[in-house]
């Protein structure tokens, strides 16, 4: 059986009872690999890249993965096959076009929360009883970037986990259509906050 391990660094971890972290080059390519490390062994995984931490191989999820398991995503480092796009400014036309940025906070009763919204002019439930909104604002905003996440109004309290999807209102120019979910993808009453982005 050849070794997968051929560079690896040793680092400090602060939790009492680990020892350290066993890295393995992420550059290897795929082997069955077994790994000693103190008195407690890891066998039978195929890797790319990993952890050993006192004595366990653990399979970072973007580099390894068990055996007879699907490709793994490959990790974020400079030699990706993905080709990167230069940057090359922006044209002479985008130079001069005007960003501006709205911004809507909501509660999951569908209410907007005006001390924390900027050109939101209405948030109200649509077609669903639960997690289902819209919000309107008081510009166009077709030609934008609308990024929405699960948040409390105001500066205290914690949010309930859950999912949040975001895309423009059908027959509008100027509106969302919004939907929040729980953690088991259901619809559900979540508060949120949402920008958009949109140029003049």
């Amino acid at each position: 059986m050849e070794s997968l391990i051929t560079k690896v660094t040793v680092a400090p971890i602060e939790r009492e009872g680990f020892p350290g972290r066993l890295r393995v080059d992420p550059a290897l390519t795929e082997k069955e690999a077994s790994v000693i490390l103190g008195t407690r062994v890891a066998s039978g995984l195929t890797a790319v890249a990993g952890s050993v931490v006192a004595g366990f191989l653990l399979a970072s999820p973007a580099a390894a993965h068990a055996a007879g398991a699907a490709t793994p995503v490959p990790p974020n480092t400079t030699n990706s096959a993905a080709t990167a796009t230069a940057a090359k400014g922006l044209g002479e036309h985008d130079q001069n076009r005007d960003q501006r940025i709205v911004r809507a906070v909501v509660r999951a009763g569908g209410s907007l929360v005006p001390g924390q919204s900027f050109g939101a002019a209405s948030a109200s439930r649509v077609e669903s009883p639960v997690g289902t909104y819209q919000v309107c604002f008081d510009v166009r905003i077709t030609n934008g970037t609308y990024v929405a996440s699960l948040g409390l109004p105001g500066n205290s309290g914690t949010s309930e986990p859950g999912e949040i999807t975001v895309v423009g209102r059908a027959g509008t120019d100027n509106c969302l259509y919004i939907q929040t979910f729980n953690s088991a993808g259901r619809l559900a009453d979540r508060n949120f906050h949402v920008v958009v982005v949109y140029s003049r």
